[in-house]
């Protein structure tokens, strides 16, 4: 099971991605993270960043948003 924390108002390149959801403080937790592919198609209503597009992170000119999720 998972928690998910809303999707980030801006667009960001994958490295920033990341730090967004290590540095997020939500809900009372501190311990977000990239979805997965499945995750993020299962709770997010659009796409967005997972932890399978590491294809990207050096790329600075792709930006998206990212729905970061916890376990629980």
């Amino acid at each position: 099971m998972i928690e998910v924390a809303p999707r980030s108002e801006n667009r960001m390149t994958y490295e920033e991605a990341i730090l967004y959801c290590q540095f997020l403080e939500y809900n009372g937790h501190s311990d977000w993270r990239l979805p997965t592919s499945a995750e993020l198609l299962e709770h997010a209503s659009t796409r967005g960043w997972s932890d399978n597009d590491r294809a990207y992170s050096g790329l600075q000119y792709v930006l998206d948003h990212v729905t970061p999720v916890r376990d629980i």
